[in-house]
């Protein structure tokens, strides 16, 4: 008897607990309003064009061979789903494509929260869903997707409740070497503040980080200082590039005290010191500048709004002139099969091309292993259900011969090949 009223006593106090917490997260819950709603539209616009582009490519070589060779978090995820939705690369994208849509979400929510006005918001995710580099980590195999989520939670976590994440951080450092970039930028932000149990923290996740993943920072000066500044203004739009590390600079003058200064100016800054000795990765670093775009949405708002409407056209041309050249950046990318209309060349996303419509046609001939030289080409006809065999060789014969296979892109003959069984002529 006693030890059920004890158990009704604790099951008690967890209820006033949570109801507790339950009626603090309404007070400062937000109502939905129509800015919600032209958020969401924008999101389902920008899923949409991914899922559009996800049918017209293929799986890559490096995606192929992580798929069947490597073993890390971003692999498993990918088989677990093809697993779950059959090998397709719908099945194979999916996992990134709905990490994008969380990405979007906390923006979003990152914006309603810094900016000045609930339109401020859309503009940034809208900038954020246009940027090539994130269309990019959206419909490929890779973790930069997820280290903006880290990323973004962290950010908003800081900027919502006035809080680090501990926990959050504790866990990304087992999923990356980005984290150590991580810790370093919450260091930095612990030292402005006068944190030192927070320092201590950091300084500790750094080198466990930095221990298990083997974050090489050595090596002799090479040289690579504008290979990485080519490679962040490709993924960012060169305009806006430039624009951004001005605002960066703009928060950094203006004491701008939250972690999403920090992680951006730390990530690039710490890139373009490493850039200086060694051929760094831009997956690492280039998802964590992006934490920033707020910040430069509010700077460029913030310009324009404190002149009077007749000085403010300049400063409106200035903006337009880099919101169009990362359109026409994102339209060149999404609908880069355009260029085979004036000419059969390879373009950039000749890599993601080929395959998928090379093993459909193969399989018409009810052939499900053959043999080719390519062994590039070889590991991602292994994803479409394409095997390696004996019996059946494929040849690639020159551009526009007639063959039994033909791969054409807008009217163009771009592959050409023949069947050959093993001992007999073409088939």
């Amino acid at each position: 008897m006693l030890t059920q009223e004890v158990k009704n006593t604790r099951f008690d106090q967890i209820w006033v607990y949570f109801r507790f917490w339950l009626e603090r997260h309404s007070r400062t819950r937000r109502p939905f309003d129509v800015v919600d709603i032209f958020f969401l539209m924008i999101a389902v616009l920008s899923i949409s064009i991914q899922i559009l582009m996800i049918s017209q490519i293929s799986i890559s070589y490096k995606e192929a061979y992580g798929f069947f060779e490597e073993y890390n978090f971003i692999f498993d995820l990918a088989r677990w789903s093809t697993q779950l939705f059959g090998h397709n690369d719908y099945a194979l994208r999916l996992p990134f494509v709905i990490v994008h849509f969380l990405n979007m979400i906390l923006l979003y929510s990152i914006s309603r929260v810094y900016l000045k006005k609930p339109t401020d918001s859309l503009f940034a995710v809208l900038l954020y869903a246009m940027l090539p580099g994130i269309n990019f980590s959206g419909i490929l195999v890779t973790k930069s997707g997820f280290i903006i989520l880290i990323t973004l939670w962290i950010c908003y976590i800081n900027l919502r409740y006035q809080k680090i994440p501990y926990l959050s951080l504790f866990l990304s450092i087992f999923i990356d070497s980005s984290s150590s970039v991580l810790f370093l930028a919450v260091a930095f932000y612990a030292i402005r503040n006068k944190m030192p149990k927070t320092i201590v923290y950091c300084l500790c996740g750094f080198a466990l980080n930095m221990n298990l993943f083997d974050f090489d920072i050595g090596g002799r000066p090479q040289g690579h200082f504008l290979d990485i500044l080519g490679e962040f203004a490709m993924l960012f739009s060169p305009f806006l590039f430039i624009y951004y590390n001005y605002t960066l600079y703009w928060a950094i003058t203006k004491n701008q005290n939250n972690l999403m200064v920090y992680i951006s100016v730390t990530a690039l800054v710490f890139a373009l010191l490493l850039s200086l000795r060694q051929n760094i990765d831009s997956e690492i670093f280039a998802p964590m500048i992006v934490a920033g775009l707020p910040i430069m949405v509010k700077s460029f708002f913030h310009d324009m709004r404190v002149r009077l409407p007749r000085f403010r056209t300049r400063y409106k041309m200035r903006f337009f002139v880099v919101f169009a050249v990362v359109f026409l950046e994102t339209f060149c990318l999404f609908s880069n099969k355009l260029t085979y209309i004036f000419s059969a060349k390879n373009n950039f996303a000749i890599g993601y091309y080929i395959a998928k419509e090379l093993s459909l046609a193969i399989k018409k001939y009810g052939i499900t292993s053959i043999h080719t030289k390519d062994e590039n080409l070889a590991l991602r006809l292994r994803f479409y259900g394409i095997k390696d065999g004996k019996e059946y060789r494929l040849i690639k014969i020159p551009n526009g011969t007639k063959g039994d296979i033909g791969i054409s892109y807008m009217g163009r003959n771009i592959r050409s090949y023949n069947i050959i069984k093993t001992g007999s002529k073409n088939l």
